[in-house]
């Protein structure tokens, strides 16, 4: 009796070294705590298909619906403790938050993306201090194409002379932003017509790929809602995760310009096709008389005097646009003026927030060179 004990004791002991029980897993709470990063859904995936056996008992579904999910899933999407080396600027959420900070800060009311608010964050400390690369993704139209829709462009009184170039064919180019593209901190996206969210969805891809963060104030909550299944809710945690928003906190140009040891009141700077060089020679044309503009002394058809700056004409130089939907766009709503909004409660108060008339011309603030119009970028939350 004692023997038989002894011999299943030591079979026992025997099986145990021969095929020791897996460990449990080490719980994702502990995980973090020890840094160790928590093991994918992929890679759980993975070791359960091995604990069954290595894939005999999967069938063929199963089999392709591992392989699809696995390809759709960018590589790094679940590395959440790795480290970020990289942050990928929004450049359309950046041009067009810089100009409406213009609007919030000095009542400036008109409406055209500005190259400025990229190059602040581009070249903005706080990425060095945390050791990360900053790269700019922008529409393509924004850099190059018609001037309605390119940055610092808009029409002929409002782009800023020192920031773009006439190309010919009523195409312009940002000189600020084409600069950015070739020495490779900014990419261009083309927007196909009814994609023009394309621009976000590389933002987004190239993020998750890179294991980037994300500079932007767009929430991208249209794009987490077009993504069918679990992977909206996925993409919706990654970008809380991922995203971080910003300001421009706007300064006074009137004590930039006191500090500076100039005229309170801020000069008028340069705008606008008049402080453009003149445009290119038209194509001979021939008017009504049968005269031509040589025959004319120099002067097309309308009047102009070929080759000065009074031959810019929307009709020839800036003709379509990028952006047909937001022509003739401001800041602003009701004219520039502002209802009265009465308080909830018993007596409502009213209160009435600041307001340009429509019939004031817009200062150019703009176009003010930089040490003229202190502004500094910032993160709303921290890294």
């Amino acid at each position: 009796m004692l023997a038989r004990w002894h011999a299943v004791a030591g079979s026992a002991g025997s099986s145990r070294h021969a095929s020791p029980q897996s460990p449990r897993p080490m719980p994702v709470a502990a995980a973090k705590r020890r840094g160790i990063a928590p093991p994918s859904a992929a890679a759980s995936s993975e070791a359960a298909h091995l604990a069954r056996g290595g894939g005999d008992d999967a069938s063929p579904s199963d089999a392709a619906a591992a392989a699809a999910a696995a390809a759709a899933r960018p590589r790094n999407a679940d590395a959440s403790n790795a480290p970020c080396f990289v942050v990928v600027l929004d450049g359309a959420n950046l041009a067009w938050t810089y100009s409406a900070s213009l609007f919030a800060k000095l009542g400036c009311r008109t409406r055209l993306p500005l190259s400025r608010g990229v190059v602040l964050a581009m070249e903005s400390e706080v990425w060095r201090e945390r050791g990360m690369e900053p790269v700019a993704f922008m529409p393509a139209s924004y850099v190059e194409g018609p001037l309605h829709g390119l940055a610092d462009g808009g029409d002929l009184d409002t782009l800023v002379p020192g920031n773009v170039q006439y190309l010919g064919g009523s195409r312009w180019r940002n000189t600020v932003l084409w600069e950015m593209a070739t020495r490779g901190a900014l990419r261009t996206v083309d927007r196909p017509p009814g994609a023009r969210d394309s621009d976000d969805k590389s933002i987004i891809a190239y993020a998750r790929e890179a294991n980037g963060m994300i500079c932007s104030n767009d929430r991208y909550e249209d794009h987490c809602a077009g993504v069918p299944g679990a992977g909206g809710k996925d993409l919706r945690r990654w970008l809380r995760r991922n995203r971080r928003g910003y300001e421009f906190r706007v300064g006074s140009p009137i004590d930039a310009s006191f500090a500076a040891g100039r005229s309170p009141s801020p000069e008028v700077p340069p705008v606008g096709c008049a402080h453009l060089p003149p445009p290119p020679p038209e194509p001979e044309r021939v008017g009504e008389d049968g005269g031509t503009n040589a025959e004319r002394g120099g002067t097309n058809v309308d009047g102009f005097v070929e080759g000065s700056r009074r031959g810019w004409r929307a009709e020839v130089h800036a003709v379509g646009s990028s952006r047909p939907w937001g022509i003739g766009q401001r800041w602003g709503r009701d004219g520039g003026r502002r209802k009265k909004r009465r308080r909830r409660g018993v007596g409502g108060g009213a209160r009435r927030e600041r307001s340009v008339s429509d019939s004031e011309p817009d200062f150019p603030f703009w176009a003010l060179p930089d040490d003229h119009l202190p502004v500094e970028f910032a993160l709303k939350k921290s890294l």
